[in-house]
């Protein structure tokens, strides 16, 4: 060896291997990557030198890695999910705020009210006045369609209607009366009215019946006691109230009390109340007159829903006894008048003198 190589050996404190180059020292940092190189080098080499003068085939040693491992490094960023999750609605309970009432807005609500009053008065009070108005034109309206509905045409002018016709025998004979009944009544007072409503009831409608309950001191000079030969008869209170509609209209009011003419025996049928009946009652006094009288249907004339029928009548004196002041002879008429149910009915009878 050189004194070269022997200054080198000391040096480095090594001790020389045949064959084997010792590489100069590196100026500044080592690479961790030429150093796991060159050891790697180094090994190899040292296993070609023992292989080369050891016959005998040698287990080598495993050789231990002592660079640090290596971490593979991704050149491509992660994936990133495009969407995110979504993540669930929250409901937040939010009261509106409360705007405070400022003294302006109160002015301005108060001086509202003040006229929106008057206003609303104004308005009830033509409520008020638009609902009177109404209903008074209303019945107005009924009173007129009372008074001018008709099956015959209406005109201002009379039409003569035929004496024998149905229509006017029929109405003549509700009113006409006999000289006993003007004897008995000659006023047309609620006494008589109620008689000839009675007369409109038919014989079908009355039944035989019995005395109880009935009074004789309250219907002289009649009487009630059933015997072999008076059986009373009777008929409902709804018999009679409805007759007197027929006759007299829907709106007539009578008071129901005993059906009788005078103290006369000519009608006698006692109104009981608690029976709801009217009930006959018997007279034996004799009922005879000496008067005559002379009544003639002159005229009826129909103008719009009305029918007047003209009476002429003349009360004869006895020879004995004169007339009566209360039968007088003259010129009497009917009116009747056409109500919604198309039933002609009586309204009124008036007198004119004549002789």
């Amino acid at each position: 060896m050189n004194n070269g190589e022997t200054n080198t050996n000391q040096t480095s404190g090594l001790a020389p291997m045949a064959g084997v180059k010792i590489a100069p020292a590196q100026e500044g940092p080592v690479n961790a990557s030429n150093a796991a190189t060159a050891a790697s080098a180094n090994s190899a080499i040292q296993q070609q030198n023992t292989v080369t003068q050891q016959p005998v085939p040698i287990q080598p040693e495993p050789v231990v890695n002592t660079a640090p491992p290596t971490v593979a490094v991704p050149t491509t960023a992660p994936e990133v999910p495009t969407t995110a999750p979504q993540a669930e609605p929250q409901i937040v309970e939010t009261t509106p705020p409360t705007t405070p009432t400022t003294p302006t807005q109160e002015t301005v609500a108060g001086k509202k009210k003040s006229i929106l009053t008057p206003i609303l008065i104004l308005i009830i009070m033509g409520l008020i006045f638009y609902n009177v108005y109404t209903t008074k034109n209303y019945n107005t309206n009924m009173q007129n369609l009372k008074t001018s509905c008709s099956p015959i045409t209406a005109t201002k002018e009379g039409v003569e209607l035929d004496l024998n016709s149905f229509l006017v025998q029929d109405l003549y004979s509700k009113v006409h009366t006999n000289m006993r009944e003007d004897i008995a009544q000659p006023e047309f007072n609620d006494e008589m009215k109620l008689y000839l409503a009675y007369r409109q009831i038919l014989e079908k409608d009355k039944y035989d019946s019995n005395c109880n309950l009935f009074s004789a001191t309250t219907m002289e000079p009649f009487t009630c006691e059933v015997s072999s030969s008076f059986v009373p008869k009777a008929f409902k209170v709804e018999t009679m109230e409805l007759a007197i509609k027929k006759l007299f209209g829907q709106n007539m009011y009578l008071p129901l009390k005993n059906i009788q003419l005078g103290n006369t025996c000519v009608v006698g049928y006692q109104y009981i109340e608690n029976r709801g009946e009217f009930v006959e009652g018997y007279c034996n006094k004799q009922v005879a007159t000496s008067f005559k009288v002379t009544k003639t249907l002159k005229k009826a004339v129909s103008t719009r829903s009305n029918i007047v029928l003209t009476e002429e009548v003349k009360y004869h004196e006895n020879e004995k006894l004169s007339l009566p002041e209360s039968l007088k002879s003259g010129t009497y008429y009917y009116t009747f008048h056409l109500d919604m149910n198309y039933n002609y009915v009586l309204v009124s009878k008036t007198y004119e003198s004549k002789y």
